[in-house]
């Protein structure tokens, strides 16, 4: 099977070439590389073309003039001359067996309906200067199809498009990558994918995943409007719909429900609805949701009341950590904020919350910022 590579090229000129190298250096070769060049103003695209010179698979294509992100991948998946394609962002690396192990994984899956349109890996985190951070691993699952679009409604586990192995076909098939829609327009890609056909979970970390202050700034600012801009999408119907057709308990999908409603600003609806969490394995969940009501409500006695309530039950619990904090050091008891903050930063190495949290205190900036949900169990990093 012959594989295209795409690439969206802007302001990369001190990565590309390590990104190219990951991809000629794979132990199943790849037939061709688009990397196609968003117009940026600094030398990555000079630096492909003199590296085509020694590398005929790689070709550079123009854009006309800068168009983003969205319309870059959709311009590679346009002219690869491949059924399928494994997307890159020109800052990230991958492990020489990455391809290798992914269409292995996707011949498992020959024959299952609806037919697979990508393999997707677990990754790694990296920072500027490609060493990898510990405890950075993030990794995804394998669902069945019809449990695909609720979990990464949830969750999203595809946390970049590096190492996203598509269908042409498929990615074709429902309008590639929205160029109108900028905010999460990876994750809005994803999620209408994940209706098309069944999603392959590869899982080892042989995507390395580069962190920066250009890919913070960029992923802090979608991460912030990405709840309105999936509800502009899809209605509250289709989401509980979506949400409450996997296989876990009624419990667990209500709650998961519960915390997308919040992320939808819908405070009051997701409110309501925890009266109905009356399972023990939830409770400290639903004491953290409840807290988070009353915080949004400017009502911080009430939420202090609740989280002292979830750290009894988990003082490892780190989003409480931190919204307790704030709320100590509202009230001026420095000492008790730095406290808990510290244990939370030492419980999730790289909780930018905490972290900016705790300077905050220390400069008496009181610029404080809450955490709306609980903590996966290893972060993105942002710093």
């Amino acid at each position: 099977m012959n594989i295209s590579v795409v690439i969206p090229l802007y302001n990369a000129e001190k990565y590309i070439v390590e990104t190219l190298e990951s991809i000629i250096n794979q132990t199943y070769p790849v037939d061709e590389i688009l990397v196609v060049d968003d117009c940026g103003p600094d030398r990555s695209a000079e630096i492909v073309k003199e590296y085509s010179k020694q590398h005929p698979s790689v070709r550079l294509i123009q854009q006309p003039h800068n168009q983003g992100g969205s319309a870059a991948r959709n311009r590679g998946l346009q002219e690869a001359r491949n059924e399928w394609v494994l997307m890159m962002d020109a800052d990230d690396t991958i492990h020489p067996n990455l391809l290798k192990y992914q269409l292995e994984q996707l011949a498992e899956y020959a024959g299952v309906e609806p037919a697979p349109v990508c393999v997707h890996p677990a990754y790694v985190q990296t920072d500027a200067n490609g060493n990898i951070l510990p405890n950075s691993e993030y990794r995804g699952q394998q669902l069945p199809f019809n449990e695909t679009f609720g979990s990464l409604l949830v969750r999203n586990y595809i946390i970049t498009p590096s190492g996203l192995l598509l269908n042409r076909g498929a990615a074709l098939e429902i309008g590639g990558y929205r160029t109108n829609f900028f905010v999460s327009e990876d994750a809005e890609f994803i999620l209408r994918l994940s209706r098309k056909g069944t999603f392959v979970y590869f899982d080892k970390p042989y995507v390395y995943f580069r962190r920066h202050p250009t890919s913070i700034t960029s992923d802090l600012k979608k991460a912030s409007n990405a709840g309105k801009a999936i509800l502009e999408v899809y209605s509250i119907d289709e989401i509980r719909e979506a949400i409450f057709n996997r296989s876990f308990d009624d419990q667990k999908n209500l709650l998961d429900f519960i915390t997308l409603l919040y992320q939808y600003q819908l405070f009051d609806e997701g409110f309501r609805y925890l009266a109905d969490i009356t399972d023990e394995e939830y409770q400290q969940s639903k004491l953290f949701y409840q807290a988070l009501y009353y915080i949004e409500n400017n009502q911080e006695i009430e939420a202090s009341c609740y989280l002292d309530q979830v750290l009894i039950l988990n003082d490892s619990h780190g989003a409480a950590l931190n919204n307790r904090a704030v709320i100590y050091a509202k009230n001026n008891d420095s000492k008790k904020a730095c406290e808990l903050l510290e244990s939370a930063i030492i419980l999730f190495p790289g909780y930018m919350d905490a972290t900016d949290n705790l300077q905050a205190v220390k400069k008496g900036t009181r610029e404080y910022r809450f955490t709306k949900r609980e903590l996966r169990k290893n972060l993105l990093r942002y710093s």
